[in-house]
Order: C-alpha cells, then sequence, then structure tokens
C-alpha cells in the first residue's frame, strides 16, 4: 500500500510535507533495493524512538489509572455514611484494590515487550557501528568501554517502568487488606 502511494505521488508531483525530525521513507527504501548504512542508521532510531514512545505511552496510562484508583480508593475509605455505613467501606476498597492490582499485572507484559524491541533495534544499531566504523559521528559511545557504560545507565533508567508495576501489585495488595484490617480491629 505504501509503495503505490509512493509511486501515486511521485507521478503525480505531490510535494511531500517534511517534518522537523522525518523518518525514512521504508518504501522508497525497498523499492530501491539495499539501504546504505545512513539510511539504516536513521531507520533504526525511528523505530528505537517510536517503540520508546510506546513505552512513554503506557506507563503514561498505568500512572493516570493508578492515580485516579488512589484518590478513589482514599475516598471510599473516608467516605463511611450512617446510611451505608461499613458495609460499603468493607466493599469499595477492596475492590479498587483489585482494580489497581489487575490493571499493574496487565501493563507489566506491555511495557516490557516494548524494552525488548528497543534492544533489539539497539542491538542492530551497535552492529551496524561495528559494520561501519564510518558512523562513530553518531553515536554517542564510540568505543565497547563506552557502549557498556551507556547500556548500564540506561538499565539503570529504565529501572522505574520496569519496576513500577510490581511496586503498583504489592501496594494494592496492602491497601486491599487494609479496610478488614480496620473493620476487625
Amino acid at each position: 500500500m505504501s509503495g503505490a502511494l509512493g509511486v501515486l505521488q511521485h507521478s503525480m508531483k505531490v510535494p511531500m510535507v517534511d517534518t522537523a525530525s522525518p523518518s525514512p521513507d521504508t518504501s522508497q527504501i525497498i523499492v530501491r533495493g539495499h539501504p546504505t548504512d545512513n539510511e539504516l542508521l536513521a531507520f533504526y532510531r525511528s523505530e528505537i524512538r517510536f517503540e520508546t514512545e510506546v513505552v512513554n505511552g503506557r506507563l503514561q496510562a498505568l500512572l493516570g489509572s493508578q492515580a485516579f484508583l488512589v484518590i478513589a480508593y482514599a475516598t471510599a475509605m473516608t467516605g463511611s455514611t450512617k446510611r451505608w455505613g461499613d458495609s460499603m467501606v468493607l466493599l469499595l476498597p477492596p475492590l479498587f484494590s483489585l482494580l489497581g492490582f489487575v490493571l499493574a499485572l496487565m501493563a507489566l507484559p506491555g511495557i516490557r515487550a516494548a524494552y525488548a524491541a528497543i534492544g533489539k533495534w539497539e542491538g542492530k544499531q551497535r552492529h551496524l557501528h561495528t559494520r561501519s566504523p564510518d558512523l562513530t559521528d553518531f553515536t554517542l559511545a564510540p568505543n565497547e568501554d563506552e557502549t557498556r557504560d551507556m547500556m548500564r545507565r540506561a538499565q539503570r533508567g529504565a529501572l522505574f517502568a520496569h519496576q513500577a508495576p510490581f511496586i503498583f501489585m504489592v501496594a494494592w495488595a496492602v491497601f486491599g487488606v487494609i479496610p478488614f484490617y480496620l473493620y476487625l480491629k
């Protein structure tokens, strides 16, 4: 489809709009044959950028849902009235806890999958840098030691994204027990 669109645009002489950071037109690279190293580097980086945006979107969705549920949980814990009594305090907060736990559990595979994809694209990029030493000007880690150091920093930086679902699951498990503990006390 994109190849046909490229041919149609070329035949109609329709100008393309350039973005601030254009990604390579992979359909044109495939039509021409073998891509150059510069085109491959641009493609790998665009894929890494895409997967990073996917991780960020998933993490923001997780944090937003958890923030909303914490507010709902706290409101349900403090909102006991004479009309409803303790039954609502024993019903709603554990349900919010279960929902928070399940949402955190569901977010975990998506975050891990996006980081796995980023790792694969970064591996291809490292291989390209190794194969084409003239591309070392386009990397922050021109040698093996700096590459390892940069990878360690990236892993530490990604620790929050990897651990946040686990932290939320533990917190929701504790939050789920609190209403019963307070009721039995």
